[in-house]
């Protein structure tokens, strides 16, 4: 039998009794584990001010097709902007992100395609169909300022209504403000 030093046979001797204190503890004590609960949601004052805007979107592409009025391709530049702020907004809850990677029905992307001739043509037919929030879409321009004076009257009530303690109340009410003022003056221009 080969020998074994008493340091040698001691520290053994603790790594084993240690290992088994460890085992048993291990096996004794029970673990919980902290479950991943999802972000919130972000507000769906937010969500439907996008979505609005992005129904206005196709409102200013229908009429821009179909009547060609030269004032239409900028303003409808601007509703296309302003759809990237908020998406921007909505970038800064964790929801958002979330909710866009799993592929729930988040309103995203821009509501054109191309024409024949490269102009943006609508994505839904002109007729006066409501859409699936009901609204009924906008085929004179009459139509499209009454639709623009509105989301920007709701923009700007949801503005004065924010909260001013929520996480993101210092950057979205500038914004939710500024595009309600900016659609105001589309509604004057286009009526």
């Amino acid at each position: 039998m080969a020998e074994i030093s008493r340091r040698t046979l001691l520290s053994r001797t603790v790594l084993l009794a240690g290992l088994a204190a460890g085992a048993g503890l291990g096996l004794t004590k029970r673990v919980r584990h902290k479950v991943a609960v999802p972000p919130p949601a972000p507000p769906a004052a937010l969500t439907d001010a996008l979505a609005a805007q992005q129904r206005l979107l196709a409102d200013y592409d229908t009429i821009g097709f179909h009547y060609g009025w030269p004032a239409i391709p900028g303003l409808r530049s601007d509703v296309a902007a302003h759809g990237d702020a908020l998406r921007a907004l909505l970038e800064r809850y964790p929801g958002w992100r979330l909710a866009r990677a799993s592929g729930s029905s988040v309103p995203t992307g821009s509501a054109t395609h191309s024409g024949v001739d490269g102009s943006a043509a609508p994505s839904a037919t002109g007729s006066a169909a409501p859409s699936a929030t009901g609204s009924v879409k906008a085929t004179t321009i009459d139509q499209l300022a009454a639709a623009t004076a509105a989301n920007a009257r709701s923009l700007t009530k949801t503005s004065l209504a924010w909260p001013a303690d929520e996480q993101h109340a210092v950057e979205v009410v500038p914004v939710l403000a500024s595009i309600a003022a900016c659609l105001a003056s589309h509604a004057q221009v286009l009526s």
